[in-house]
């Protein structure tokens, strides 16, 4: 977590420019994958576009490969979503990003970390290269050898 007010940040409002990225060692939690697949689909980081003063620009499920809670067939419990968004403030407007991943038992597991449940990355930027900066931060994130982008073009190559 990084933010210039990082006591404000945890608000998650979409207003307090910073980052934030973090996974989750399924191995070391001993929580079911299902389990991250609908923390995953939580409507958490989608709160940000019903912020007051910010919209979404882009909202895109990648993936959704749900879980069988029944135990009856198999099911590989993937779940990839990413958005955008602008918020107006009185100083001017921000904009955010969120990457949110959840990789079941196929490909994407072979993409970095291979004991990860759950990927997530948020940031907010604002001034006049707003855009640009906010790409550079999240395509340039990585987790073990991989760029959370590569996570993501894995998830685009899978069928539902």
């Amino acid at each position: 977590m990084a933010s210039p007010k990082l006591s404000d940040w945890s608000e998650a409002n979409g207003t307090v420019r910073g980052m934030e990225a973090f996974w989750i060692d399924v191995g070391s939690e001993e929580i079911p994958s299902d389990y991250y697949y609908l923390a995953a689909r939580s409507d958490t980081l989608a709160s940000l576009a019903s912020q007051r003063g910010c919209h979404a620009d882009t909202s895109k499920v990648i993936l959704d490969r749900p879980p069988d809670l029944t135990g009856r067939r198999f099911s590989p419990s993937d779940y990839v979503a990413s958005a955008t968004g602008t918020c107006r403030v009185r100083s001017g407007a921000t904009r955010w990003a969120y990457v949110v991943a959840a990789p079941g038992y196929g490909p994407i597991r072979q993409v970095g970390i291979p004991t990860s449940g759950l990927y997530v990355v948020v940031a907010v930027v604002s001034g006049p290269r707003a855009g640009a900066l906010l790409r550079q931060m999240i395509d340039g994130l990585k987790f073990g050898s991989a760029s959370i982008r590569q996570i993501v073009q894995t998830a685009s190559g899978i069928p539902s």
